[in-house]
């Protein structure tokens, strides 16, 4: 009988009234940090885009966003919602706030927050690979184009003093809208420049042909600085005022320089055209009201717009004046939120460090996994071989997994004790664990806490005894306290001075022209060649 019943309404409709049963989409969204809403549709959006206006009506919410959820082919990691098929019928999403839309950025913070053309700082790009022969005055110009078309006749050009000074002038200015302070390599870069584009001057007799030029741009780079600094641009007129002969108390001239030693291209900017010291304070007093308000009231568009501009007040006072972190934490609390902390970090290099960050750690991840399982003898050998074990254990695909993996053995293949900055712990002793300059302190669940963090329920960034900072994912967190040693102008940890300086080098490419890396990181870059 019952199955006679069941049978009537199949035949009469029944399936569809099942189908719309199991259509039924319950969704826990992620408003904030603190906030979360139950929201249950009675069916499901044929587009994500249709979904987004739909919790935009329920949810009463008036800006734009994008939609993040947990994948649980992932462990629940959270992906970018692109297709409606992947969103499981029961869910939780996560809103990510659209301030400003850039289809190329990569950001997966709670606010996507790009930077703009408005008051940007002063330099834009990056030491170039192939240096840029400025133009020259119209006489020299003149004069160079007929001796490079002469060169066949054997005569070597002779500038007069003016035309000499004209050139290493115009070179010098060149120079500066890249760096104020080059390497001697980089000079050397611009000088073979020169001679490659202007064939009549290169030298007879020298070795490469413009050692001569070398020398004249690194004199002239000096001077240039020093006029520079009489006019009160800033990154140079900080280092003003050293002992001379006008000045015989003052500070020695090579001691405290300031100036960028981490591939930083804006490190110390004149303040933003029309604007003073009051008026940046003015802005950032606005700012600090803002966070005042609960996260969904703040305006993310003025803060990010204040934050451009009040730039060079920032590094004027972090750099000049190096505060206490718990001091800027008052000041500029926006720098501590993530999607800001990343814009600040670009401001700085022109780097986007979440993206290039993972692009390099992932191409480099197998090859490190492979030198590790090599590394068995010794101490380190044997920290290696537990880091390698635990990973053994884990399951291979899930890149998460491999990427800590590759982070955690690292300062065991420099052979740096990382215990101080890495460290795990269960939720009854973080509080003791919370200590240190410099930390990153992982909350674990498991019965025996392991030095790797491969499952965390979260991670605290530590600086100065405070925790600034916190995230879920470990290597998130890593990337976050990388960029707060950039933003705050802070130094490595001693004890892994190494492994910092691989991720600044060989991960992201912020090299600043050194000559030479340490004997071990020379060893590991050439491994991975």
């Amino acid at each position: 009988m019952f199955f006679s019943f069941f049978l009537f309404l199949y035949v009469s409709g029944f399936p569809n009234t099942v189908l719309m049963a199991t259509d039924v989409l319950k969704l826990r969204v992620i408003l904030d940090d603190v906030n979360a809403e139950r929201l249950i549709l009675p069916s499901r959006p044929e587009t994500v885009q249709a979904l987004i206006s739909e919790m935009k009506d329920k949810l009463n919410l008036t800006f734009d966003f994008r939609l993040q959820f947990e994948d649980p082919e992932f462990n629940n990691a959270l992906n970018n919602l692109v297709n409606m098929e992947d969103l499981p019928a029961k869910a939780t999403i996560k809103i990510v706030r659209v301030i400003e839309s850039d289809l190329s950025s990569t950001s997966t913070d709670d606010t996507v927050l790009l930077s703009d053309n408005t008051d940007s700082p002063e330099r834009l790009c990056r030491w170039p690979a192939i240096f840029t022969v400025p133009t020259f005055s119209y006489e020299v110009e003149y004069m160079l184009r007929e001796r490079n078309s002469a060169l066949g006749d054997g005569k070597t050009v002779r500038l007069t003093r003016d035309q000499k000074h004209n050139i290493l002038d115009v070179m010098a200015a060149e120079i500066y809208k890249h760096k104020a302070y080059p390497s001697t390599k980089q000079i050397g870069l611009a000088a073979e420049a020169l001679v490659s584009k202007h064939p009549c001057l290169k030298e007879n007799g020298s070795t490469k042909g413009y050692e001569g030029w070398l020398n004249s741009l690194r004199f002239k780079m000096g001077n240039y600085r020093t006029k520079l600094s009489k006019s009160g641009i800033r990154d140079v007129a900080v280092n003003a005022g050293k002992r001379s002969r006008t000045n015989p108390e003052g500070a020695a001239s090579r001691a405290s320089i300031k100036r960028p030693r981490r591939g930083e291209i804006n490190f110390l900017p004149n303040y933003p055209h029309g604007e003073r010291k009051q008026t940046l304070e003015t802005q950032r007093l606005a700012m600090v009201e803002q966070f005042k308000r609960t996260s969904m009231e703040r305006d993310m568009v003025s803060i990010h717009q204040h934050m451009q501009r009040t730039f060079a007040l920032r590094r004027e006072e972090i750099v000049n004046l190096a505060p206490p972190v718990v001091e800027l934490k008052d000041r500029w609390p926006a720098l501590f939120c993530e999607a800001q902390l990343y814009s600040e970090f670009h401001r700085i290099t022109n780097l986007n460090l979440p993206s290039t960050f993972y692009a390099s750690l992932d191409k480099y991840t197998p090859q490190l996994l492979q030198l590790y399982k090599k590394r068995k003898t010794g101490t380190f050998g044997q920290k290696m071989e537990a880091v390698m074990m635990a990973f053994e254990e884990r399951d291979k695909n899930y890149i998460c997994a491999a990427r800590i993996a590759a982070l955690a053995g690292l300062p065991h293949y420099l052979k740096e004790d990382s215990a101080e900055v890495f460290r795990t712990c269960k939720e009854d002793d973080l509080e003791a664990a919370q200590e240190g300059e410099v930390a990153l302190v992982a909350v674990v669940n498991q019965e025996e806490v392991l030095q790797v963090p491969f499952e965390t329920q979260h991670v605290s960034i530590v600086l100065e005894d405070m925790v600034v900072m916190s995230h879920r994912s470990w290597t998130d967190s890593l990337v976050i306290l990388f960029a707060l040693v950039y933003a705050l102008h802070l130094k490595y940890p001693d004890k892994l001075s190494a492994f910092f300086e691989f991720i600044q080098v060989i991960l992201l490419d912020l090299d600043d022209g050194r000559k030479q890396l340490r004997p071990k990181l020379q060893a590991l870059k050439n491994e991975l060649e």
